[in-house]
């Protein structure tokens, strides 16, 4: 009873864990619309009371649609106080989406925190377990990410390869402005590499949906071509490019940098110095390098060399950080750790399965080696039965023919004898015997067969009996006879030998009582014993006789 009892409490529960509360709708409602309406989602989920939530799964859903609605509406989180529910629930449950999701938004927060390594941990954890999903909006923001990486290291390559597949997957959504803005990052990666005229094919590709993207990335696309043409020394248009930007792309959306870099290469110094002079870049090193290394440049060409040199100055103190903590980071040899890690698996795996295909094959061997040996046991067992019983049939096929020969030597025995009517008694008693076995010998039915072979086994060994009745009636009826014949010599079997000799039978048929060697050395010796030679009668003759006289 109380296993009983246990068994209904657990019951309850687990039912009650696969239950979701009130919010587990509202929850599926935000997922369908955070990517258009992120503001409008985030209200919601942070209005829920996370006390009203229900299981694990809940919960984790509810962690991680407030992360990417945080992310989406630009609170870059550095804790992960909301997104812990998620990362333990979907590491081991949840669909492809969720664990793409989750290490995503993981790496977000840790980028966000300064930690590319981890960050990249996570990217690289996305890809392997998120590859089914089709979330296609989060993988091409999980290749934008690792460019940003990519980017600060330096790795070129690696930057235009993962910028150009992030591009991809937006123009298969037809984000445009997402599409074009990675095309303007693998354009510049393709400057930083000194790789000008693939730099403007893209730039080309770009140039078809001028019309089409946000003056924001429009004004991406221009800085972008100024640096184009100043990095492949096309001054030339420049100026006119200048002039294009300032009258397309609003303020707040233009790249002064670039700008200055324009003006700087056409030699209009004053105004490239005015448009930086009071900008403050330090919230970005990257932005900060390239004010440092424009506004030196400005200062050289406007012989204002002291200002030149302690611009100069910064430049390498801040290029020298970067490079620094470059070279400190470990995040360059995550990809390098995780793809020999993954080498190592991937043999392991290998050597796995080759253990099992040898075992295997081991195994089938062997069980093909007891198969082939049980195969040739029950064919050699198959011929030595085949063997024997065709020894056992032509065994009952001479046992037949000897018990047919009896019968007749009976049958004729019994209309030309002369015996008296015990005997002859005895002589048709086993005439009848042998006729039933003769009969059940030619019935169809396999029972009856084995039956009467049986008779036969049982026939032919009864024969001494017959001999031994055959003999002990003789002897009561023809005493004279035996003692003619203790008179000479005769040994007991020699005397049941002449006895059947004296029913009647012929040499041929006695031969089927006796061993056919010992029927010839009888017969000779028990003539000598009684005095016959070879010119007398027969042996068989002699004994009749004898017999006969003694009737009369």
């Amino acid at each position: 009873m109380k296993q009983y009892i246990i068994t209904i409490i657990l019951a309850l529960c687990l039912g009650s864990c696969g239950q979701h509360s009130k919010h587990w709708e509202t929850l599926a409602q935000v997922e369908s619309y955070i990517e258009e309406r992120p503001d409008s989602a985030l209200n919601v989920l942070q209005g829920m009371d996370k006390g009203e939530l229900s299981g694990m799964e809940e919960k984790a859903k509810h962690a991680l649609l407030l992360s990417m609605a945080m992310d989406k509406n630009y609170i870059d989180r550095t804790d992960f106080d909301v997104l812990q529910p998620a990362i333990e629930y979907y590491e081991d449950n949840g669909s492809a989406t969720d664990k793409l999701r989750t290490y995503y938004y993981q790496g977000r927060i840790y980028q966000n925190m300064g930690n590319d390594a981890l960050a990249m941990r996570c990217y690289i954890n996305a890809s392997e377990n998120g590859g089914d999903s089709n979330d296609i909006l989060t993988k091409a923001r999980l290749y934008v990410a690792r460019g940003i990486i990519y980017g600060s290291l330096l790795k070129w390559d690696d930057y235009i390869e993962v910028n150009m597949q992030a591009a991809e997957y937006f123009l298969q959504m037809n984000r445009t402005d997402s599409y074009v803005n990675c095309l303007i990052k693998v354009c510049n990666g393709h400057i930083q590499n000194d790789a000008y005229k693939e730099a403007e094919i893209v730039l080309n590709e770009c140039d078809g949906y001028r019309n089409d993207i946000s003056n924001r990335i429009l004004g991406k696309y221009y800085s972008a071509l100024i640096a184009h043409l100043y990095a492949s020394g096309k001054n030339k248009d420049i100026a006119s490019t200048i002039e294009e930007y300032l009258n397309t792309v609003s303020d707040e959306h233009i790249d002064y940098l670039s700008l200055a870099n324009g003006y700087l290469t056409i030699g209009e110094f004053d105004k490239a110095l005015e448009l930086i002079i009071d900008k403050d870049y330090s919230h970005n090193q990257d932005l900060e390098l390239r004010y440092y290394s424009t506004l030196g440049a400005i200062y050289l060409n406007l012989n204002r060399y002291n200002e030149a040199l302690s611009t100069y100055f910064k430049y390498y103190e801040l290029h020298d950080s970067i490079v620094y903590s470059i070279f400190e980071s470990d995040t360059q040899f995550i990809e390098e750790r995780h793809a020999l890690e993954m080498l190592k698996a991937k043999e392991t795996e290998a050597k796995n399965r080759l253990t099992i295909i040898v075992l295997a094959c081991v195994i089938a061997l062997m069980a093909s080696l007891y198969i082939l040996n049980f195969i040739r046991k029950r064919l050699k067992e198959t011929k030595r039965k085949n063997i024997q019983l065709e020894g056992e049939k032509a065994h009952y096929e001479r046992m037949y023919l000897e018990v047919l020969s009896e019968r007749n030597a009976l049958n004729d025995m019994i209309s030309n004898s002369t015996v008296k009517d015990e005997t002859m008694e005895i002589i048709k008693k086993r005439l009848g015997v042998l006729n039933t076995i003769i009969v059940s010998h030619l019935s169809e039915k396999g029972t009856d067969v084995k039956r009467a072979n049986e008779e036969l086994e049982k026939l032919i060994a009864d024969r001494n009996d017959f001999i031994k009745s055959t003999r002990l009636t003789l002897e009561e009826n023809y005493p004279h006879f035996f003692a003619y014949l203790h008179d000479k010599g005769l040994e007991e079997f020699e005397i049941d030998f002449c006895c059947l000799y004296a029913i009647g039978l012929k040499g041929k048929e006695i031969k089927t009582y006796t061993n056919l060697s010992r029927h010839y050395k009888d017969s000779s010796e028990v003539r000598q014993k009684l005095g016959l030679v070879e010119s007398d009668t027969n042996l068989s003759n002699f004994l009749q006789k004898l017999l006969k006289n003694e009737a009369e």
